[in-house]
């Protein structure tokens, strides 16, 4: 996940509906997060049971923007708005959605066109739809680009303090888990492993003295990028070029493949699925998959399809999720438009743009 970098992200898209079904059961209650994959890539969608929880921008009469969050139910196909924040600009989007006891938590208006990516606080809306006020858990704005919720605990990143934190999830009890400069970032059962310029480090998640687990300066590796996948952490540099992986004890770090440009990568059943630019025979994006010990990748998603710019790529149930910029017109009539296919590679199937 990508911190603090003084890079701006090449996405400029606007969150759809997506329909998914044949899903776990309902979460009553309990903590429901996107995994490790889907948070490194900005948790922009949520399943549970039959619903989906996605962004959706709006403008109203006068051209202000809200960034709002809707509860869609794949099966009597009923939409319901849970949340309404009155955003910036167009690109604002709601991140991190999570989740637990009743609530659905998230970062509000997640500025991923600029070049720090923060919110001003940690949001909380009942999504039942009957109040689309969310509450903010701090009186006053800080700013915080990551976030994980599980079981009753936040954890967080403060950017402006260079600190995890975590807290429960009403705000209270908050402890400082550790300072540091932080790019990547994965929470796991007991540690948090980040990284912080050439070293990847672990963090109990009750605090103490971070410990050093990997030292990449050898490799000339920033690491921008972490997920972690059972005992594995995949990793990608800061140049976006390299993907590895490494045990989470520092053991058997090996890259699995490199290529000029990976915009985002993702982790299900042990298989990584990568975006990639300027590829095959008419050099657009593409999404490949390969699994850690093959020697060559799979096509997901051909570059043939001309789907412009694709970014992020999230992942439920063994479906990709990703946004397309088809640079010619579409059904949609739009130029950022949501696509699912299957992990398999099945037909990619687009749906409703926002805002059409």
């Amino acid at each position: 996940m990508k911190i603090f970098k003084n890079k701006k992200l090449a996405l400029c898209f606007i969150i759809s509906a997506v329909i998914f079904a044949g899903l776990a059961a309902p979460s009553c209650g309990k903590s429901v997060a996107p995994t490790s994959g889907n948070v490194s890539n900005y948790g922009y969608i949520l399943t549970d049971g039959n619903d989906i929880y996605y962004t959706k921008i709006v403008e109203d009469e006068q051209g202000d923007f809200y960034s709002n969050i809707y509860k869609y139910n794949t099966k009597n196909g009923s939409e319901v708005l849970i949340a309404e924040n009155e955003a910036d600009s167009m690109y604002d989007l709601n991140a991190y959605l999570s989740l637990d006891g009743g609530y659905l938590y998230f970062l509000p208006n997640f500025l991923h066109k600029s070049v720090k990516e923060v919110s001003d606080n940690i949001y909380r809306v009942k999504p039942d739809g009957k109040n689309t006020k969310p509450e903010p858990l701090f009186e006053e704005n800080i700013n915080v680009s990551f976030m994980h919720v599980s079981n009753g605990t936040i954890f967080y990143y403060d950017d402006a303090e260079s600190a995890i934190y975590k807290m429960k999830t009403d705000g209270t009890r908050r402890q400082l888990i550790c300072e540091a400069f932080i790019s990547g970032i994965a929470v796991g059962k007991d540690k948090i492993y980040y990284s912080e310029f050439e070293l990847l480090m672990a963090v109990g998640v009750n605090g103490g003295e971070p410990e050093e687990i990997f030292d990449f300066e050898d490799f000339d590796i920033y690491i921008e990028y972490l997920v972690l996948d059972g005992d594995y952490l995949f990793y990608l540099d800061d140049n976006q070029s390299t993907l590895g992986r490494i045990k989470v004890n520092g053991t058997e770090n090996r890259t699995l493949y490199t290529y000029d440009y990976i915009e985002h990568f993702n982790i299900s059943g042990g298989t990584l699925y990568f975006i990639v630019d300027e590829y095959g025979s008419t050099g657009n994006y593409a999404v490949l998959s390969i699994v850690p010990g093959s020697r060559s990748p799979r096509v997901i998603v051909s570059d043939k399809e001309d789907l412009g710019e694709i970014s992020p790529l999230a992942i439920w149930g063994g479906t990709v999720y990703f946004i397309g910029f088809p640079s010619s017109e579409t059904i949609m009539d739009s130029d950022e438009v949501w696509f699912t296919v299957d992990i398999s590679g099945d037909e990619i199937k687009p749906f409703q743009p926002l805002n059409v």
